[in-house]
């Protein structure tokens, strides 16, 4: 009877993390209104009839067809749980919190990044060296920054090296594509 009762708990909290992720990814993705509804009355459901796994079952279901057609959409759900932000500047002394130092380029197709332990300025040397040896064509933007994982949020704050009107751009950017950003930064 105990194994039951596990599984059922097991079952419960799984389904209470795979809707939690969920949420956390379509409102990164600004995708949020669309299903809050849903997302609501499913947590409701959850909640009242905590018990009774036919319903855990037909929730589970129900967050699995939404993961689904936002897969088929091209969305990467992998990252449900994680997020990322933008913190301010900081100076030298991040190291001391735990920060590490990041060059991020930005193009009008991708993202790439470089950290390390060099400064700034030499982790963006090394990245254009590594752009031209690859033939990436186009403009790219360098952004210089701190970064480090608290939880499961990637936190990033500019630095010394990173002006006040590059800062701007790169808040301008971020809102629109956060989601890409953590995709292209989860391995840091």
């Amino acid at each position: 009877m105990s194994s039951f009762i596990d599984r059922v708990a097991e079952s419960f909290s799984s389904t209470w993390r795979l809707l939690s992720d969920t949420t956390n990814f379509l409102s990164r993705a600004r995708l949020l209104s669309a299903y809050d509804r849903d997302l609501k009355e499913m947590r409701d459901r959850l909640y009242r009839y905590r018990k009774d796994p036919e319903v855990q079952r037909q929730v589970r279901q129900r967050i699995v067809e939404i993961r689904r057609a936002l897969r088929a959409r091209g969305h990467d759900l992998r990252l449900g749980s994680r997020d990322i932000t933008l913190e301010g500047f900081r100076h030298d002394d991040a190291m001391a919190e735990g920060f590490r130092r990041l060059v991020i380029g930005i193009s009008a197709d991708d993202v790439v990044s470089l950290a390390g332990d060099l400064n700034h300025q030499e982790l963006a040397a090394q990245m254009e060296r590594r752009l031209r040896q690859a033939r990436s064509s186009g403009n790219v933007s360098f952004h210089y920054l701190w970064y480090r994982w608290r939880n499961q949020v990637l936190v990033l704050s500019g630095s010394a090296s990173e002006t006040a009107q590059q800062f701007e751009e790169l808040k301008e950017y971020f809102e629109d594509n956060k989601e890409l950003l953590l995709k292209k930064l989860s391995h840091l």
